[in-house]
């Protein structure tokens, strides 16, 4: 495995996983792996939602499993469905870490100490992070996605996920918002 390339100033770098498994090469069981296939067939989104729901009751902290369902939360833009999958997924992948799934409680610590070792899973975490404030972007909750993003760009100090740019839409429609107010 690459050692992970870090510095006091940046952090370890979130793009180095050479070599290292992804959550989806995690073994799932062959029901669970059924279902979604079926879910991806499915000729409706009601029977494609309620077998990935079923997958997910049989495998709660199946990571291939909680993406689907976000997945398919996301294209059928039901966003505010996809938040607690977001959550699910950041639980999901702090247990796997046995660093904190909340966001909130997130240090660089945290992410220098998993990243030594399991630098995708790491990246998976900050990716469902980011992946939640976009949800609440797109959900016009921009000050809970700016906070959510604040915290990603603390803990990505080389804004190696491209964080900044949604942090700045963030605080300009949130300036704007304030602006529209105030008149």
């Amino acid at each position: 495995m690459a050692e992970v390339v870090h510095s006091a100033a940046t952090g370890p770098d979130l793009l180095d996983f050479a070599g290292e498994a992804l959550y989806f090469d995690e073994p799932s069981l062959p029901v669970v792996t059924e279902l979604v296939a079926a879910a991806q067939s499915a000729s409706t989104p009601a029977l494609a939602r309620a077998r990935l729901e079923e997958a997910l009751r049989l495998a709660p902290d199946d990571l291939t499993v909680i993406v689907a369902l976000y997945r398919f939360f996301y294209f059928q833009h039901d966003y505010a469905a996809a938040l607690p999958v977001a959550e699910r997924a950041m639980q999901a992948a702090g247990r796997r870490l046995n660093i904190p799934g909340d966001w909130r409680v997130l240090e660089v610590a945290d992410i220098e100490r998993s990243g030594r070792s399991r630098m995708a899973m790491t990246r998976f975490l900050l990716w469902a992070v980011k992946g939640e404030a976009y949800l609440l972007m797109r959900l016009g909750r921009f000050d809970e996605a700016l906070a959510r993003l604040e915290k990603l760009a603390t803990l990505d100090g080389a804004d190696r996920l491209g964080t900044a740019a949604l942090l700045q839409i963030a605080r300009e429609t949130l300036s704007e918002i304030a602006e529209t107010r105030s008149h």
